[in-house]
């Protein structure tokens, strides 16, 4: 594996926001109840307007490659870490042979780049008042450019086909880029993505995350500014991302210790990549979609009823050929730290296989 800080240059329309910046979690505490309450004909929306935000971030990356040459080490797949882990979500140091998907991955035969968001890890950060869906969407496709270019993935060379993968928010940023630019990729794998908004219990999940301000929690949270939140405990984690009993306890705690803040407006804009046009069907290549069965955040904790999860992603992703939808059994939204994550794993390079 190789590692770069890589600056990446984009000039995405972004959201301005009337929030309120909030001195505590008083202030917070007050603005999420606010936020959470039943809505009527004179609430305003807190969207003021658009502009375009011309910037070049720092975005730190890693790309790993199978130590035997192959055809498909030609293969890259671009990853997306979604909100929790940064991208040690993808290449776990924990328990690694059940555990890390780049391992997995690597061993038949594929090249994995992958990256900490914009705010995250040890990418540039910005305020969380700020940053938002619509700027990590432009980032994504800048990366997909350049590693396509092959001038950050010199031990293969120039790639021959890229796949796009993506992670609960990293999977809305990954579909609202595939939206946005059909021909971004080979392929798409869908994480911890649920398309049928009526599954998601928005309220609620705000009230389940528990956000405080990040700074406020963890001294090693202090370089982040006050739009950054994170939940209180990993008792949170657990509700909203695992399933007992298909977990363990010292995988929650390795989970927990990886946390990183997130952004108020990215949570508020999950919804709203690409200009909240949830449409795919440009795309033409295969496109994988895969969550836990019992995904508590996208599902309401059960995607398995009413056709939840396959409509209406078989038809926003209607031209893709082809589209599967799949649920791993056992598990809730973080595949990636169930018993069975490596089963998930083999369902996702078995697609690419095909």
């Amino acid at each position: 594996c190789v590692e770069h800080i890589i600056p990446v240059s984009v000039a995405p329309e972004v959201l301005q926001f009337g929030f309120p910046q909030w001195e505590n979690d008083y202030d917070l505490v007050d603005f999420l109840a606010a936020a959470t309450t039943r809505t009527n004909p004179s609430t305003k929306s807190p969207i003021l307007g658009k502009s375009v935000k011309r910037e070049t971030y720092l975005i730190a990356t890693s790309f790993c490659t199978p130590k035997k040459s192959s055809k498909k080490a030609k293969t890259v797949i671009l990853a997306t870490h979604g909100v929790g882990q940064a991208r040690s979500h993808w290449n776990s140091p924990f328990r690694p042979d059940q555990y890390n998907f780049v391992q997995h991955a690597i061993s038949e035969g594929y090249s994995v780049f992958f990256y900490d968001r914009l705010g995250q890890g040890h990418s540039q950060k910005i305020s969380g008042y700020v940053n938002q869906i619509n700027i990590h969407e432009e980032i994504l496709k800048e990366l997909a450019r350049l590693v396509k270019s092959g001038e950050w993935t010199k031990a293969i060379g120039k790639p021959k086909k890229l796949v796009v993968m993506g992670f609960s928010f990293g999977s809305y940023i990954t579909h609202a880029a595939v939206g946005s630019a059909p021909d971004i990729a080979d392929a798409v794998v869908l994480t911890a993505i649920g398309l049928n908004t009526t599954g998601v219990n928005v309220n609620g999940l705000v009230r389940s995350f528990v956000p405080r301000i990040a700074n406020l929690q963890n001294r090693k949270f202090a370089g982040w500014d006050n739009g950054y939140l994170t939940w209180s405990d990993k008792f949170v984690q657990l509700n909203t991302y695992f399933k007992k009993p298909f977990y363990d306890r010292e995988t929650a705690d390795f989970a927990e210790s990886e946390k990183q803040p997130f952004g108020f407006a990215e949570f508020f804009t999950i919804p709203l990549g690409n200009g909240g046009n949830w449409d795919a069907s440009k795309f033409t290549g295969p496109a994988l979609a895969i969550t836990g069965k019992q995904d508590y955040i996208v599902c309401d904790g059960e995607c398995g009823v009413d056709n939840l999860f396959e409509q209406p992603a078989r038809t926003f992703y209607k031209n893709a050929k082809p589209f599967i939808p799949y649920l791993h059994p056992n598990a809730s939204h973080n595949i990636n730290f169930h018993h069975n994550a490596t089963g998930a794993y083999t369902v996702i390079t078995n697609f690419l296989n095909e």
